[in-house]
């Protein structure tokens, strides 16, 4: 049973080393190139405002391409999502796939102006994170301040918020976005839309090279 078992085992270890060599090379190759280290911190970092921003631009392109009829306003990445930082010069697949090990998919959220403010509040109680669309200022453990698009935060008017579904669906401590005016899921994966960006900026002959901007700070 044992030498039929073990034949077994050569033939799957047969099949599958052709794949694993293409897997390989995949996660060898090079997409970008980094002016400097990328670390995630708070309130803001050169990480979580390059991700706040990927996906703020590639989520209103999704939603353009599937004809989704969203505008997003503000992204957010869970800050525990993030599990590694990006080096400075090059970038593999690789480096993408440490960086976001999850299989999560790009959804839009429309919330009250109100419930924005909340979930503004949660971003600020944690001192911080990935946003991009919004500039706030932390007191208290309160979201002050806050400016979205550059306009002030208008309780009358609704938003769409861009994140993952494992946010959507109240991880982190965010049950209350389960309540909203509207939900899609694009079922495109957010670690595709990043390797789609990086290869785009790359054939723009540019290089990562995102900014600190005073998005979130203290007051």
């Amino acid at each position: 049973m044992s030498e039929e078992i073990s034949g077994i085992d050569s033939t799957i270890v047969k099949l599958y080393a052709p794949y694993k060599k293409i897997l390989e090379k995949d996660m060898n190759r090079v997409i970008a190139t980094s002016e400097t280290e990328l670390r995630k911190g708070k309130p803001e970092s050169l990480l979580t405002n390059f991700l706040g921003d990927v996906l703020l631009e590639q989520g209103a392109k999704v939603a353009k391409n599937e004809q989704l009829e969203v505008e997003p306003s503000v992204s957010f990445f869970n800050y525990g999502g993030i599990r590694s930082g990006l080096p400075a010069g090059e970038i593999t697949v690789g480096n993408i796939f440490e960086l976001m090990p999850f299989e999560n998919q790009m959804v839009f959220l429309l919330l009250e102006g109100e419930q924005m403010h909340k979930f503004l509040h949660y971003i600020a109680k944690g001192g911080g994170g990935s946003v991009s669309g919004v500039q706030m200022k932390i007191a208290n453990e309160q979201a002050t301040n806050v400016k979205i698009g550059g306009e002030k935060l208008d309780y009358n008017k609704s938003y769409w918020l861009v994140t993952n579904d494992y946010v959507a669906a109240g991880g982190d401590g965010l049950e209350s976005l389960q309540k909203n005016l509207g939900f899609i899921n694009s079922e495109v994966k957010i670690r595709d839309v990043i390797i789609d960006y990086l290869e785009e900026l790359t054939a723009a002959n540019k290089n990562v090279a995102p900014k600190l901007d005073g998005r979130i700070s203290y007051e």
